[in-house]
């Protein structure tokens, strides 16, 4: 058996897996760099999670909740659009070829969230008119962080392997 081949699906779970944890760490700078835009623009830190939160609170998402569910949907679909980027993204080549399909990513993202996604998904996102240079850093931001696609799959194949290897020095006679 081949170390890149395993019988029981785990290379492709480990695929998409690297596409959920780029997408995390892409969520996670984009949050934070939303909450300084937010605090510089609007002095207020939680202003850009409170508006994703319409997604739930249509007419004017206030209080703790409106936050915490705001991240809650940034986070998943930052993650689930880096899933796909990563089933996408063929393996192997240089690490500079996910972070330029990255940036194009992000460029994609940067046309069709803003103009069709958020009005129909947040209005009160719609409403505020986020700058378009901001939503351009944060989307760039997050293509960046797509970039960290092969060295998530390398980690994710490298504990494959151990656990492998770990399971069959257990079933191994002694």
């Amino acid at each position: 058996m081949s170390d890149d081949v395993t019988t029981d699906g785990s290379l492709e779970r480990d695929v998409l897996l690297a596409g959920g944890l780029a997408g995390t760490l892409g969520a996670g700078v984009m949050a934070v760099l939303a909450m300084l835009l937010g605090t510089v623009a609007h002095g207020d830190p939680w202003y850009a999670p409170r508006l994703v939160g319409g997604v739930f609170f249509r007419h004017a998402p206030t209080g703790d909740v409106a936050v915490l569910l705001g991240f809650a949907v940034h986070f998943a679909t930052a993650g689930g659009l880096a899933t796909a980027f990563a089933s996408m993204v063929p393996r192997g080549g240089t690490a500079l070829a996910p972070l330029m399909l990255g940036f194009l990513f992000a460029l994609a993202l940067q046309a069709v969230m803003p103009s069709l996604v958020v009005p129909w998904a947040s209005p009160p996102l719609a409403r505020a008119e986020p700058s378009p240079a901001a939503l351009f850093l944060l989307h760039l931001s997050f293509g960046a962080c797509l970039g960290a696609l092969p060295a998530a799959r390398r980690a994710l194949l490298r504990l494959t392997r151990l656990r492998h290897r770990a399971a069959a020095s257990a079933r191994a006679p002694r």
